[in-house]
């Protein structure tokens, strides 16, 4: 590729930063993905490229592709992906032709490239396709979306079908948000536990979630769902209804999502059991709102936290939002700590479960009744 005479700014993350985490794999702090950016607007490109700096990558930001072709000339360490406008920069290249251009190199096919678009076009994402660009997106785009596109593919293959990545390092609702601001199709599939959810040109068309469909699968798996998760392209994945846009997930899912896990973040396993402190409770009560008892009920002690979100009511967020704030009155306590400080009733409560009339017993029933007694009492004469 000929060279230009200006050169890209190049934006390096601190030495004390942690390195980009692009890879199911834990890799050396060392390592800094280098991320090629060109936009034309000043203030667009300082964003990203701080947001992508911030996130621990080392940025190659330029206001026309010109500007960055002697960052790809022989000699010169290759970038891990490429982030090009799809439309020139007044009479320079276009980013579908710089794309074409990079798939003819041998030394360049194998870079991701990002194609970005003010408006869309009715021939961009056919054109998008045919150059083997990784993806078209419209703008703006928020910073967090370029870092979630950068770490899911910074250092893969250009055009790969599929990858895996880790909820730890790439919740689900980042990486579903940058996945529909983009143009392509298909899914997201967890491995660790049943859930699957397809996309198709921005939008959710089917989920499938702990036995649930639709709205409620991808909300409860944005929640719940955990560990690795691989994300395979192709129109047949993608199969199904629209269910959600990228305008209703940004504003109403996808913050409930982040508030979920902020709220997990605070330190109450889902997988603890809990219960009340009665003692606690009274001394509250009047300070509590009328419908707290519907998720009091629930903590009997052997559910867990995780049964609890799913068999109330309220939506999980809320839910989650109340047994966070009556933990931390101290209402509601793990289980172990009432069982040592209290004997343990030998019945349940009426607060938890509702009290069956006594049946009669029934004739052949009567050679069992004594294993059933409680201790100390008698059998009739």
């Amino acid at each position: 590729m000929a060279d230009s005479p200006h050169r890209a700014t190049i934006l390096e993350p601190a030495p004390s930063s942690v390195s980009a985490d692009v890879s199911p794999r834990r890799r050396s702090t060392r390592f800094r993905p280098r991320v090629l950016l060109v936009e034309p607007d000043k203030d667009t490109r300082s964003s990203l490229a701080l947001g992508l700096v911030g996130a621990g990558f080392e940025v190659l930001a330029a206001p026309s592709i010109e500007d960055v072709l002697g960052e790809l000339g022989e000699g010169r360490p290759l970038p891990h992906l490429v982030i090009v406008p799809a439309a020139p920069n007044g009479d320079g290249l276009d980013g579908f032709t710089f794309c074409e251009r990079l798939r003819a190199d041998a030394r360049t096919e194998h870079l991701p490239v990002y194609l970005l678009s003010r408006r869309e076009e009715p021939h961009h994402r056919s054109r998008a396709e045919a150059v083997r660009a990784d993806d078209y997106l419209l703008q703006p785009l928020p910073p967090q979306v370029v870092v979630s596109l950068a770490r899911m593919k910074a250092g893969r293959s250009a055009f790969a079908p599929a990858y895996e990545a880790h909820t730890v390092r790439m919740p689900l609702a980042q990486v579903l948000h940058a996945l529909l601001c983009g143009s392509r199709s298909g899914r997201i599939e967890l491995r660790d536990n049943e859930g699957w959810l397809s996309f198709h040109e921005g939008h959710v068309v089917d989920a499938s979630f702990e036995g649930e469909r639709g709205l409620t699968a991808i909300r409860r798996m944005l929640f719940f769902g955990s560990g690795a998760y691989a994300v395979s392209f192709a129109e047949v994945l993608a199969e199904g209804k629209l269910l959600l846009n990228l305008k209703i997930y940004a504003s109403l899912l996808m913050p409930a999502a982040e508030r979920f896990a902020a709220l997990c973040a605070l330190g109450i396993p889902l997988s603890a059991r809990l219960v009340v402190d009665f003692k606690r409770l009274a001394d509250v009560l009047k300070s509590l709102p009328d419908d707290v008892g519907q998720v009091l009920r629930l903590f009997d002690g052997q559910r867990t936290v995780h049964t609890a979100l799913l068999e109330c009511r309220m939506p999980e967020v809320t839910t989650l939002e109340v047994v966070t704030c009556l933990y931390a009155q101290g209402v509601l306590v793990p289980a172990n700590l009432i069982a040592e400080r209290e004997t343990v009733p030998q019945s349940i409560p009426p607060f938890f479960e509702p009290v069956l009339s006594p049946e009669a017993p029934r004739e052949e029933d009567e050679p069992f009744s004594e294993a059933f007694e409680t201790p100390g009492s008698s059998r009739a004469a």
